[in-house]
């Protein structure tokens, strides 16, 4: 937790002393009165904290918000929903990694099960998220979707962006020719099976490039990171 996050509301009162931030302030980082913790707001500035007061009803800080953090990656993913396991990871990295959208999608080949997950249906994934950003040192959250196929996603993406899927079996290109034309990429990932025949006429149609990265099978959350560090390498994003 190098950035500790809060809502707008919760800044306005102290922070109770049961609270996972809290107990990582006094037991982790072993702060008392006096000290200055990193925090921010999500999606607004960061700052410091100076802990005032650390009482019954817990922890008084007193707040100085100056600094706006980076703006998140122009990139949007499309991801083939993988096993919970797997989502809970990749929902992690990808938002310390930047990106502004993530789009699970369930796929032909994928088991559709996972769509009732609790990580979805009790919004679990909202943890995750912020704990990426704070692992990132960021106050921005992306835009996390759930469709029930790559046809309900197609209507959420950012315009205009260059539209890339990765694919083992059918790619023109490698991954590493990608050349931008826009400065937003959309990136669909299939899961751990990969698309159908019937998914890459859709991609296609939808106006994606299929490209490879190689002959190497890889599994949904390596493949989402890796082709992500390419992109944004292409779109020269420091």
């Amino acid at each position: 937790m190098n950035l500790v996050l809060f809502t707008e509301a919760e800044i306005r009162s102290p922070l109770p002393r049961h609270d996972a931030r809290a107990k990582h302030i006094l037991e982790i980082l072993r702060f008392g009165v006096g000290d200055a913790v990193d925090v921010g707001v999500i999606n607004g500035p960061a700052g410091k904290a100076t802990i005032v007061e650390i009482g019954e009803s817990g922890l008084v800080l007193d707040y100085d918000l100056t600094r706006q953090p980076s703006p998140l990656y122009p990139v949007s993913m499309i991801i083939g929903l993988p096993r919970p396991p797997s989502s809970r990871r990749i929902l992690g990295d990808l938002t310390s990694m930047g990106v502004q959208q993530m789009h699970f999608v369930a796929t032909d080949k994928g088991e559709k099960s996972y769509l009732r997950s609790r990580l979805w249906a009790e919004g679990e994934f909202e943890r995750l998220l912020r704990e990426g950003a704070q692992q990132a040192f960021s106050t921005y959250l992306p835009d996390v979707r759930v469709h029930a196929g790559l046809e309900d996603c197609f209507e959420h993406l950012v315009a205009p962006t260059d539209r890339v899927a990765l694919d083992n079996y059918e790619a023109a290109l490698r991954l590493q020719q990608f050349d931008p034309t826009t400065d937003h990429c959309t990136l669909a990932v299939g899961s751990e099976r990969g698309w159908s025949a019937r998914e890459r006429d859709l991609l296609r149609e939808a106006g994606f490039q299929l490209m490879g990265m190689g002959t190497r099978v890889l599994k949904t959350e390596t493949a989402c990171i890796a082709g992500l560090a390419v992109v944004l390498g292409k779109l020269q994003r420091p």
